[in-house]
């Protein structure tokens, strides 16, 4: 993804005929699109597919999405650094430590033939986020402490208003809080609450469970502030994990850890010389287009091609996807064909959660989720079948035609309509004014809205104007999966004998140059000496 001015000039002139073509029809209601998507939408999905596809090394894409371009206008942004716990091993009595704690979580939702390296717990950077009224859009942030930002951002959070753990999108290798921060001053606003947005590691350099250790860490730090907060305790019935695409899926993770260690008997943690417990429910779990199988492998993918503004993944299985050009951080060395994880970890439940079974989210807070007519469809219906399956309490939000990503720049109805709802669900959850329903809602362009029962999501039975070939009940659904995997798992394995193939020729190679130059310097005549 190459969005420097010269990038996006190279990308979008060759196609200024398609985009007025697009512009055109859809203005007159003339296009394929026109009769669930507004013409705005579809000219941005002309014109995002492409660039958001566009062959620039990763490394330079994650400097471009990475660049903080300050900040302005009616928002409070207080920066703010979790020091690193240190490591003090405790396992009795239920305890444990972060880092042991996370890879007990993964093992126990693992096959056993899962490869991973366990990565070091770290100071997390991250972004307490406020709104701030009473300034122009143009205002810039006042120079002031961090703290005294953070204490001037407080005067116009409400009393037991949401603490939203923000967990930001971007295909877990770019992105940044710096991106985020109108969403969450959104969110903030809009709940009279505030954000901590997470600045976690992202892959290839810090591939899983990197980030999903920092997300955690983030957790433990609003359960029990270390050294250097700013905050007071929060208490879990106070706080909302949230996020967007990978975000969402970082969030559904990390809940998914929190269900499951105290069912393999682990109700706390050593955090900081003190023993959190972990037990205490939250109060939900909210995200938009969530990202939640990174093997991208139900129909949804490519049915939805013509709708979204993310292409589907090329179907070239000789090669990793996506084929970013080579730079000094991919491909890495042994090579991956994912950038996040392993190839056996794809289908790991804290790795894709759709691949988790629903019996495992029995306990889960109310879940949000709104989606649209995009790749990540599928698998968005499937978990809130699941969790709805599993005794949850799921509200399901869909909007007929809309690409990925449409509720985070809600440029029409249907985005400003998903954002509010996300707002009133975190604000409604905190106290606990979320009612247990059997059905979700698809909405269409003109805000006509259907009601579908949660248990149809995924399945044919649920009609619309949407017309699916088959059924995804769970069996589908695995079975989908596992073909992803193994066919990478294969490629990897492949991926790595050539490089360790190449690796000795060129270390032969280097040998023999080392020895010759040696035997050369030897036999050169010192100074003074003649040569015979």
């Amino acid at each position: 993804m190459d969005i420097s001015p010269f990038g996006l000039a190279r990308n979008t002139l060759p196609r200024v005929p398609l985009i007025l073509k697009t512009a055109i029809l859809a203005f007159f209601g003339w296009s394929p699109n026109s009769s669930v998507q507004d013409a705005v939408t579809e000219v941005i999905a002309v014109m995002a597919r492409p660039a958001l596809g566009t062959p620039v090394s990763l490394l330079k894409s994650q400097q471009q999405t990475k660049t903080d371009y300050g900040i302005w206008g009616r928002m409070w942004v207080s920066k703010y650094t979790i020091l690193n716990p240190e490591k003090k091993p405790d396992s009795h009595l239920g305890i444990c430590e972060v880092q042991d704690a996370l890879t007990k979580a993964i093992e126990s939702l693992g096959d056993g033939s899962d490869h991973y390296t366990q990565p070091k717990a770290v100071d997390v950077e991250a972004e307490w986020t406020g709104y701030r009224g009473g300034v122009s859009h143009l205002a810039r942030s006042p120079d002031i402490s961090e703290r005294d930002k953070y204490e001037q951002m407080m005067k116009e959070v409400e009393l037991d208003s949401p603490v939203i753990l923000y967990l930001h999108g971007g295909a877990f290798c770019l992105m940044d809080p710096a991106t985020h921060r109108w969403t969450t001053s959104g969110l903030a606003q809009q709940t009279r609450g505030r954000c901590l947005s997470v600045r976690y590691r992202l892959s290839p350099q810090y591939p899983f469970p990197s980030a999903l250790l920092d997300c955690l860490i983030a957790y433990l730090a609003l359960l029990c502030p270390p050294p250097g907060s700013f905050h007071e305790p929060i208490s879990p019935s106070q706080i909302i994990l949230a996020g967007e695409s990978s975000g969402a899926g970082l969030a559904a993770s990390l809940l998914q850890i929190l269900l499951t260690l105290p069912r393999i008997g682990i109700s706390r943690i050593h955090f900081h010389d003190r023993h959190v417990d972990i037990t205490a429910p939250l109060a939900g779990l909210a995200f938009t287009s969530p990202w939640l199988d990174i093997s991208r492998s139900l129909p949804s993918v490519t049915r939805n091609t013509r709708y979204d503004i993310i292409a589907p993944p090329s179907e070239d299985r000789t090669i990793p996807h996506p084929n970013f050009p080579p730079d000094s951080v991919w491909p890495t060395v042994p090579p991956r064909v994912e950038t996040y994880c392993e190839a056996t970890m794809v289908d790991h439940p804290l790795v894709s959660p759709l691949a988790t079974h629903k019996y495992l989210w029995d306990g889960a807070p109310p879940v949000y989720l709104s989606v649209g007519w995009e790749g990540m469809q599928d698998e968005a219906e499937i978990f809130a079948r699941r969790v709805y399956a599993a005794g949850g309490t799921v509200g399901f939000d869909g909007y007929e035609g809309m690409p990925h990503g449409f509720s985070m720049i809600p440029w029409n109805k249907a985005g400003r309509s998903a954002f509010t709802n996300w707002a009133a669900f975190c604000k409604q959850a905190v106290g606990g004014g979320i009612q247990r329903v059997d059905y979700g809602t698809w909405t269409n362009k003109h805000g006509v809205v259907r009601a579908v029962s949660l248990m149809d999501l995924g399945m044919r039975r649920q009609g619309g104007v949407q017309v699916r070939d088959e059924d995804l009940d769970d069996t589908k659904v695995d079975q989908y999966m596992a073909i992803q995997r193994d066919w990478r798992v294969k490629l990897e394995e492949e991926l790595r004998v050539e490089c360790e193939v190449i690796t000795k020729l060129t270390t032969k190679t280097v040998r023999a140059q080392e020895v010759a130059h040696w035997t050369t310097a030897r036999m050169r005549p010192r100074k003074g000496q003649l040569a015979r």
